[in-house]
């Protein structure tokens, strides 16, 4: 499955403030999957271009597209450093780590330091405020990191926004209840994030940067238990038109396209395991990690295209971290 959700699901008793009529309510049939091969062909790497940080053995690693150059950035020692996320010139990378001051998370919602390094000399610096934070997300303007940090009696989380110096940190003030994954829209102008009400599954919303016209796009499957599973948002597509996500519970979760305006949710794979999008790339195929199984200590790398064809294998990214930050070449 993704491993975004990490944390406990906090089930809590309010009720979501806002959400929109058009939201799509997915019940796929099977006509909306596709077959898979036994064993999907390989890429060719040099199709591959870009960076990639992601997290190995508790360490931020940082490689070329097509698996070379191989670099540990961090050394935690006895800690664990996870959750990359590029600075659009490349020049540094945000993360999450166990490292650092941050107060206690009297709310479980996982939150721990939020550090910057520069890539090219490893000076580290922590950013986060007292309370801490997870997924951090560096817009592609460069001017913002959004987070989950805590808020709110009973404590929960919400998605925050910060300058990349740690600076001028506010709420963006979303409905009641857990948000997090948030994940930045090509022109930095919307958030999609992952929120949960009173049921405790996630589905995903997007809302404008400055807080405002929060949607809901996806509802979770009706029959999926109390705080079981939901939907988990990933990246959006290229020309900001189409957000790509993930659907259902523990090890069987699907890859999914929605319109940014919450139209026309269509299944694109249908394969047993868990499926994790990560990076939707100027050519148009979507990354995703494959989990076979919830005991799985490694996922496998996919690529496909939008429309749920040309599934192939990217063999040299295993090890690698889910979720890892793929940043475009220039």
């Amino acid at each position: 499955m993704g491993r975004r959700f990490t944390i406990p699901f906090i089930a809590l008793a309010a009720v979501v403030a806002a959400s929109c009529s058009g939201a799509a309510t997915h019940s796929p049939s099977a006509a909306d999957s596709r077959a898979i091969p036994s064993a999907p062909p390989v890429a060719p790497r040099a199709a591959y271009k870009g960076r990639i940080a992601f997290d190995y053995r508790r360490a931020i690693w940082v490689m070329k597209a097509d698996g070379s150059g191989r670099r540990q950035l961090t050394r935690p020692g006895a800690g664990n450093d996870l959750d990359p996320s590029w600075s659009p010139d490349g020049k540094r990378i945000v993360f999450r780590t166990s490292r650092g001051r941050y107060g206690p998370d009297s709310g479980r919602i996982g939150a721990e330091g939020i550090f910057v390094i520069d890539v090219a000399t490893r000076k580290e610096r922590q950013i986060q405020p007292p309370q801490g934070g997870l997924f951090p997300a560096w817009s592609p303007d460069g001017k913002t990191i959004a987070f989950s940090g805590t808020r709110g009696s009973p404590v929960e989380d919400g998605i925050l926004l910060m300058n990349p110096d740690g600076t001028n940190v506010r709420d963006l003030g979303l409905p009641t209840g857990g948000n997090e994954c948030a994940t930045w829209s090509p022109d930095s102008s919307k958030l999609a994030f992952c929120h949960h009400g009173g049921d405790g599954n996630w589905a995903v919303w997007t809302v404008n940067a400055d807080g405002s016209d929060p949607r809901q796009l996806t509802h979770p499957i009706l029959t999926l238990p109390r705080g079981s599973g939901g939907d988990d948002p990933g990246p959006w597509s290229p020309d900001g038109k189409r957000l790509s996500y993930s659907s259902g519970a523990g090890d069987a979760r699907d890859l999914f396209i929605i319109n940014a305006d919450g139209t026309h949710a269509r299944r694109i794979l249908r394969w047993r395991g868990g499926d994790s999008p990560n990076a939707w790339l100027p050519s148009g195929q979507i990354v995703f990690a494959h989990w076979p199984s919830e005991q799985a200590r490694h996922a496998d790398w996919y690529s496909i295209r939008p429309d749920g064809t040309r599934l192939q294998a990217l063999p040299w990214l295993r090890g690698a971290g889910d979720p890892l930050d793929w940043l475009p070449a220039r």
